[in-house]
């Protein structure tokens, strides 16, 4: 991908975590889901301003406007390098990250929950 975020990269750590094979040690996450939280805002800020030039005027009435009109309005909506595209990819993104990283911490947590019951166990016999 040429633009921003690529969400099919979190999607496969996503997965690695659903399978149980990607962990994240707590203390290392700590604070993780609320750096999501506040990018995950500052881009619904810049998100509500791609409106405000989706649609372009000023260029005047000459061929030579109407191209330059529809050039700045497809940097705003309507391609893959538009600002609205390369802003939802990076939402995806945040949103999933954040998934991937509860899940890593939760998967070290019961790593660890079931490693101190094997050596509980192993100390009892």
């Amino acid at each position: 991908m040429g633009f921003g975020a690529d969400p099919a990269r979190w999607h496969a750590l996503l997965d690695s975590a659903n399978e149980g094979s990607l962990t994240l040690d707590p203390e290392t996450g700590k604070g993780l889901d609320k750096v999501c939280d506040d990018y995950l805002d500052q881009l619904d800020g810049i998100m509500a301003t791609v409106g405000s030039v989706r649609f372009v005027d000023g260029f005047g009435t000459l061929p030579s406007g109407r191209i330059l009109r529809k050039k700045f309005e497809a940097k705003a909506t309507g391609s893959d390098a538009a600002m609205e595209k390369i802003l939802k990819d990076h939402i995806e993104s945040a949103r999933t990250a954040k998934e991937v990283v509860a899940k890593a911490i939760a998967n070290f947590t019961a790593v660890d929950r079931d490693n101190r019951d094997r050596i509980t166990q192993t100390g009892n016999r």
